[in-house]
């Protein structure tokens, strides 16, 4: 016979280092009155996802939990 794997849930704590680094870097690139570049706009992963939250202001942390 073969062997048997446990799996284990995936335990979200909050949001992902580059998302929360995005976050930071997009209020304060706000606060500046700096721009978003092509990359940030259209960007699909977390840091990008984080910066245009910081710089839009929409920084519900519930909603980045769950995707």
């Amino acid at each position: 016979m073969g062997t048997v794997a446990e799996l284990k849930p995936i335990e979200n704590e909050g949001p992902s280092d580059p998302y929360a680094s995005g976050v930071t870097d997009g209020h304060s690139a706000r606060t500046e009155g700096g721009a978003l570049t092509l990359y940030l706009q259209v960007g699909i992963d977390d840091y990008a996802r984080g910066f245009r939250a910081g710089f839009f202001g929409q920084m519900d942390l519930r909603t980045a939990e769950q995707r």
